[in-house]
């Protein structure tokens, strides 16, 4: 059994970029950049009108004499506005070189082919200059950056169609337990809902990371021939269940005989302490326990840094903060403890009903507060780290 800081380095270690493919932007959402990108032209591409109004060449006077009309996407490279002349522009429009300011709409009052400007104003102001957001040859995003809604947008607006990004891995859960059964079924006795397969693929699609999940009998026999298939078919497999030392636990041993090397079993953490890490020649595996919360705590701890790193992320996990804890803690020097817990600013408050059975105080949480081993007691206004979840 060894630490949770050693479980972590051991996956770290282990872990290597995917290869790096390229794809259209529109699909791009969730990857990771594997190339720099620079920008190949300058944003804005022309001095641009910031509103609707009127773009003037002068300010020693207030009534300008218009001469035209600009609309977004027309071209007034020809244009040439002289000292007290004036063109009506609508927002996005380019704004002719000899204009020395755009005054907003608000504050004008047109008569026949004049202008009129009621309030005073400044020169160069509402107007967004060539290259005022990146020059062209400048880098627009780094390797290793997260391509979000914004990122995307961004790149879009320079011209970019593709991009080269770290391929996603594939993920498959595979879901053990022969007292588990479908949602929407009648419950008979003995028998509770399998939630699990719901919980982690929907924790890998706050990644964008579409799993498939699959449900094997308590059997040696199909675990196994199900084990051998999916090593092969995918870059990540989670287990879930059937990971203890049980008579019908028989993933273990599925697992060492289709040659997955253990990298460690058991971790010294609550809950979740039944947790195997292990690599094949095309496969990380993660045989999560078989408890809900303990699975979900898992997948956050260990399968999270995985996949970031796998996808070519910068992050090396979730987002880690200081708090204060509202409440005092206590339990053994040689587990650490991670608690469902829910930051208020710059304090974390302890949920209730901290089992590994329970989902309802995780459905609550925005945090896990991690009670490190080595340590016994915490008292209010103490300092821990907390870990911030999706």
């Amino acid at each position: 059994m060894i630490s949770v800081a050693d479980a972590l380095k051991l996956i770290n270690i282990s872990i290597t970029p995917l290869r790096s493919e390229t794809i259209a932007l529109k699909d791009a959402l969730g990857y990771t950049l594997s190339e720099t990108v620079y920008s190949k032209i300058n944003m804005p591409p022309f001095d641009q009108s910031a509103m609707d109004g009127y773009a003037l060449n002068g300010s020693n006077t207030n009534t300008f004499k218009i001469i035209g009309e600009i609309q977004a996407g027309d071209n007034t490279s020809k244009i040439e506005l002289k000292e007290g002349e004036a063109v009506r522009i609508f927002t996005g429009g380019m704004v002719p070189k000899t204009a020395t300011t755009v005054v907003k709409q608000e504050i004008t009052e047109r008569i026949e082919h004049n202008v009129v400007i009621l309030e005073a104003f400044e020169a160069g102001t509402n107007i967004r200059y060539t290259a005022e957001q990146i020059n062209v040859g400048e880098l627009a995003l780094k390797k290793g950056a997260q391509l979000n809604a914004a990122a995307i947008g961004f790149l879009a607006m320079l011209g970019v169609a593709s991009v080269s990004v770290f391929r996603k891995p594939k993920v498959r859960v595979l879901i053990t337990g022969n007292e588990l059964i479908a949602v929407g079924k009648e419950l008979a006795p003995g028998q509770i809902y399998e939630s699990n397969s719901a919980t982690l693929i929907a924790a890998l699609q706050e990644l964008s990371i579409d799993a498939e999940a699959i449900t094997v009998s308590d059997d040696y026999g199909a675990t196994y021939e199900c084990i051998q298939r999916l090593l092969w078919e995918c870059d990540i497999l989670i287990s879930s269940g059937g990971i203890s030392v049980g008579d019908y636990d028989f993933v273990g041993k599925a697992l060492r005989a289709n040659g997955v090397r253990e990298v460690f079993y058991k971790v010294k953490q609550k809950p979740g302490k039944p947790l195997l890490y292990g690599t094949s020649e095309t496969c990380h595996v993660f045989a999560l326990p078989g408890n809900p919360a303990s699975a979900l705590t898992g997948l956050y701890l260990y399968v999270y840094p995985a996949i970031y790193k796998m996808m070519g992320r910068e992050q090396s996990g979730l987002t880690r903060r200081k708090v204060r804890i509202n409440q005092a803690y206590s339990k053994t020097t040689t587990m650490t403890h991670f608690l469902k817990g829910f930051v208020h600013d710059t304090e974390v408050e302890l949920l209730e009903n901290q089992s590994s059975a329970m989902l309802n105080s995780f459905a609550a949480a925005n945090c896990l507060i991690q009670m490190e081993e080595g340590r016994t007691e915490w008292f209010p206004n103490d300092v821990v780290t907390v870990i911030m979840l999706p």
